[in-house]
């Protein structure tokens, strides 16, 4: 029959630093101006609260 074959923890380690290097590379500026439109948001979110109670 068939035969399972299971990925080597090198390999599988190797495959993580690799993804998780390409997505900080594709994400990372969108992320931090996501984050920084974020902030500037929040306390004028905040503010419109407060005023409306």
């Amino acid at each position: 029959m068939f035969r399972r074959r299971f990925l080597s923890f090198p390999l599988v380690i190797g495959a993580v630093i690799i993804g998780v290097v390409s997505g900080k590379a594709i994400f990372a500026q969108p992320l931090d101006e996501y984050w920084k439109k974020k902030l500037q948001e929040e306390p004028a979110a905040k503010e419109n609260d407060l005023s409306t109670s």
